[in-house]
């Protein structure tokens, strides 16, 4: 069977325009890696990348630095949040918690994919003017000018990557360094996660080392304004390292059993058969399909181009998988789908 599984990778592998993925089985002492390059090519993390940004912030609290509870108006510049917190004529900036950013649940816009005040696309912008270098305040600036606040802090779940730039403003001000520094220090060398690293802001970054990354049939892997991520998910990363990330979040090696328990309060849902909790998401298979009832509820992240980082809580089995395309999502889940199905079914025989 497990010759199945690496048939279904071999298939997807040129199925894709590009592709790499990491299969690790504990129960069947199984693991194997395909890439339609180099193996362990390194590829854009997209927003899996704000799993390292949500456990910047749970470390930063186990270390009684912050709490869910603090306000980030005592961490960030005034000017900074202006306009973005404002709905129906009230500014509710002063009751924006930590908490609320990490969940989606600030009433903060999106400036990456929600809708504009004057109709203008982001996601357009970056394929129009590919020189463009995009700071974390131009991000923010973008939805304090073109967009508007979706509701009131706890009103509703409204996905925002402007949220998670501003967490990573608010990380800068808690460890007193920038950000590319602090996920070296507090995630990445003590993981030894070799080639992992903040795109753009780390000199080890060279955007030709990565995989094509394709945005409405486009490759942008070497457009400068793939700067538009930052603490959204702006990491050169591979699935080696994702995969040892993965095994550290649930072996408590980065957070600590209580933060981890705050993390997979899957309280929201963020599409069908994806539910999400503080910068985490879980798998509920079902919700796609009836018949896809009794796999198994994978916990970690999804990016917008098809990046995957998906690890079993019960069994530690973890696929971690890149297909860098904006319009491939939906065929990523079926490849997704059909290995974790394949892994069920081998389990199950060794009961």
């Amino acid at each position: 069977m497990s010759q199945k599984i690496i048939n279904t990778l071999l298939k997807a592998r040129s199925s894709f325009k590009t592709f790499q993925c990491e299969v690790h089985v504990p129960q069947l002492n199984f693991k194997h890696m395909v890439s339609s390059t180099t193996l362990n090519q390194p590829f854009h993390s997209a927003s899996v990348g704000k799993l390292f940004t949500s456990v910047l912030i749970l470390k930063a609290i186990d270390n009684h630095k912050i709490s869910l509870d603090t306000l980030i108006e005592t961490l960030l510049p005034t000017e900074l949040l202006d306009h973005l917190f404002v709905f129906k004529d009230k500014d509710y900036r002063s009751g924006v918690t930590i908490k609320h950013l990490l969940g989606h649940t600030s009433g903060v816009n999106d400036y990456f994919e929600s809708k504009t005040l004057d109709g203008s696309s982001f996601i357009q912008t970056i394929l129009d003017h590919p020189e463009t270098f995009y700071t974390p305040q131009s991000l923010i600036e973008f939805t304090q000018t073109k967009q508007k606040a979706v509701g009131k802090p706890n009103d509703k779940f409204h996905y925002s990557d402007t949220g998670y730039i501003l967490l990573g403003l608010c990380c800068e001000s808690i460890y007193k360094k920038e950000f590319a520094k602090i996920i070296q220090d507090e995630i990445c060398l003590p993981l030894e996660l070799q080639d992992t690293y903040l795109c753009f802001y780390d000199e080890r970054f060279k955007d030709h080392k990565l995989a094509p990354i394709y945005v409405n049939k486009v490759d942008v892997s070497r457009f400068t304004s793939l700067s538009c991520d930052f603490s959204g998910g702006g990491l050169h990363t591979t699935t080696k390292d994702l995969t040892r990330f993965l095994n550290a979040l649930l072996d408590e090696s980065m957070i600590s059993t209580s933060s981890l328990q705050k993390m997979i309060q899957f309280d929201h849902k963020f599409r069908s058969g994806m539910h999400y909790g503080l910068g985490m998401m879980e798998l509920h298979f079902e919700e796609f399909f009836f018949l896809f009832k009794g796999l198994p509820r994978m916990i970690g992240h999804l990016g917008v181009t098809g990046v995957h980082a998906w690890i079993d809580p019960q069994t530690k089995t973890t696929i971690v998988m890149n297909v860098g395309n904006m319009n491939h999502m939906a065929k990523s889940f079926q490849t997704l789908i059909t290995v974790v199905q394949l892994i069920n079914q081998e389990v199950k025989k060794l009961k």
